[in-house]
């Protein structure tokens, strides 16, 4: 008896020295190792393919840089909390790869004085360049609140400033399930705006990129703010074709926004020619002009038929303009004067973004009278692509239509422009891209001043590929700007873009109805065509992070709260139970 005893107790030791010595082993095996597993079905907490290649080369990021997050505090709202949390984790994913090359380190901007405050406040929007303050609204103890945040990062690279992250836009915000979206759509962006912000550090070459102007295109103070966005990355140029066969040779993309005169025949032939060589063209425009003062004045007004002739040549390319005006459920509003309520108006519509990477993750984008937009069938080899379409509730209101502010009284705030309104066939676009390999509009009607020009090199179609984008607002990226303000240190007046997103008192419509995705989609698209292919694939990258439904857990707080009290003691008892008659049984057989 006493022999099985000690068998027993020798067993039970050399059970557990085997199980710590397998702890140890794996353990060490784990330590030695070098491998990560993420198990979500999404692959939230990992990396895509390009940024690990990126983060891993000691060649592309070759020097430390730093990100100073100015997201930290005690004060800061579940929601923010949790972008900081994504925030961090995703920094750590960088710092797995890159080492040493990656810090960071996280700012309370709300501590010190309130000269402190504002001080960091200057620097920190660095002239509409940084970090836009975000002003959260919510209630607290039977009050009104406000927190201001600046959910952004200032980055430093060899020792200097490079750029800023913004994780967020700015604004009016309220702390609402809205809010809780736009976090959610932060945290998906994370590591496209970290890489973003990277490659721009670390870029040694820039590309030139084109404003044409000859058919009063938006002018350069309309787009300042566009402007310097872009110039961070490219090399911005205004071009005017004046008749040189060669006038866009040298650029590697050219913007068309929102002509309003028309194209001779020379400009056009110029600009079917740099598409067959491979150019990129991003066009901004509506065939119609609505003057917006008129309509102020009278509260109605007909469109007019601008008659560029810019869309004959889409059509030949692949997509077609029509001349009509959209009319969307998802609307903004119309500000008749700077005291007058705002007007609920149907001609200013959200444009919804498609799977197409350009536009998969961004903000609704206000366009400002948009037109429909048809692909049609050619010859050319090119894909086509939608990129922005109109809601499920949304309808054409007609060829030049008369546009009026009396049409709310008729369809009201919520308006039915379809008896369906939750088909998605109902969606129009709004937004379009062909690439590929075009043939020339100009096949079999040459210019007649470039016949025996000796510097004409015709080609009947595309050395190589090209892309047309369209996108069928002509003004929705552009931003007003103060005239003549005096800047004293310059001693001299200048124009001073007012940039979305900071209003400040001052009448502009873009300004209605908090951030819009209009100068994203623009940045976005230009990238694509000029094959910033590093971060397409951050950039379409979809993390699935259900919101919490904050109705749902008021009404179903109590349910949960006996389930989480009953469950545990349920088990407790269950066990204490099981143990009990485990013991009466043992007993009960001696």
């Amino acid at each position: 008896m006493e022999t099985k005893k000690i068998t027993a107790k020798f067993y039970y030791v050399i059970t557990v020295v085997i199980a710590l010595a397998l702890v140890v082993i794996v353990n060490v095996i784990a330590n030695l190792s070098d491998f990560r597993v993420d198990f979500t079905e999404d692959q939230r907490y990992s990396l895509t393919t390009s940024t690990q290649d990126f983060l891993n080369s000691d060649s592309l990021l070759n020097e430390r840089i730093l990100f100073k997050i100015y997201l930290e505090g005690e004060e800061l709202p579940a929601e923010a909390n949790r972008l900081k949390k994504a925030i961090k984790g995703k920094l750590e994913e960088f710092k797995y790869y890159a080492g040493k090359r990656v810090e960071y380190e996280f700012i309370n901007p709300n501590t010190g004085t309130e000269a402190d405050f504002k001080e960091l406040s200057e620097q920190l929007i660095a002239k509409g360049k940084g970090i836009r303050p975000l002003t959260l609204n919510y209630r607290s103890e039977g009050k009104n609140q406000q927190l201001f945040l600046f959910p952004g990062a200032v980055v430093s690279y060899k020792g200097s400033i490079s750029g800023y992250v913004r994780f967020m836009e700015g604004g009016q915000s309220y702390l609402d399930q809205n809010f809780e979206t736009k976090v959610q759509r932060a945290i998906t962006n994370i590591e496209y705006k970290l890489m973003e912000a990277i490659d721009k550090a670390t870029r040694t070459t820039k590309k030139t990129l084109g404003f044409l102007s000859g058919h009063a295109e938006l002018k350069p103070q309309n787009t300042a703010a566009m402007r310097n966005i872009l110039e961070e990355t490219y090399i911005i140029k205004d071009v005017a074709i004046n008749g040189r066969i060669n006038a866009l040779d040298k650029l590697d993309g050219l913007i068309i926004a929102d002509p309003q005169k028309p194209f001779s025949d020379k400009d056009k032939f110029v600009i079917d020619q740099y598409l067959m060589q491979g150019g990129n063209i991003l066009l901004t425009y509506n065939p119609l002009n609505i003057n917006r003062d008129t309509l102020r004045k009278y509260g109605q007004v007909n469109s007019i038929r601008k008659k560029t002739d810019i869309e004959k040549l889409t059509y030949d390319y692949g997509i077609k303009i029509n001349d009509d005006l959209l009319v969307d459920a998802e609307y903004g509003a119309f500000i008749v004067s700077p005291r007058s309520q705002p007007i609920p108006y149907y001609f200013y519509i959200k444009g919804q973004g498609t799977e197409h990477p350009i536009t998969s993750q961004l903000d609704p984008i206000m366009l400002f009278y948009a037109s429909s937009l048809q692909f049609v069938q050619t010859e050319n080899t090119t894909t086509p692509s939608v990129l922005l379409t109109t809601s499920s509730n949304a309808k054409s209101f007609g060829i030049a239509p008369l546009v009026s502010l009396g049409m709310f009284r008729a369809f009201g705030e919520q308006p039915k422009f379809q008896d369906d309104i939750d088909n998605p066939e109902n969606r129009l676009m709004v937004g379009a891209m062909v690439e590929g390999m075009f043939e020339s509009a100009f096949k079999n009607r040459l210019v007649d001043t470039y016949k025996n020009n000796r510097d004409a090199v015709f080609f009947e179609k595309s050395k190589k590929a090209g892309k047309l984008c369209v996108f069928s607002s002509g003004d929705f990226f552009q931003n007003k700007y103060f005239d003549s303000v005096e800047v004293l240190e310059e001693n001299r007046y200048k124009y001073i873009p007012r940039y979305p997103n900071e209003r400040i008192g001052e009448f502009d419509e873009i300004l209605l109805g908090g951030s819009k995705g209009n100068f994203d989609v623009i940045q976005n698209t230009i990238d694509y065509m000029l094959g910033e292919s590093s971060l397409l694939a951050v950039r379409s990258r979809t993390i699935d992070l259900h919101p919490t439904d904050k109705n749902k857990v008021t009404e179903q707080a109590g349910f949960y709260k006996v389930i989480n009290l009953l469950i545990p003691l349920s088990i407790v008892i269950i066990l204490a139970l099981t143990l009990v008659i485990i013991r009466k049984r043992k007993f009960a057989k001696k």
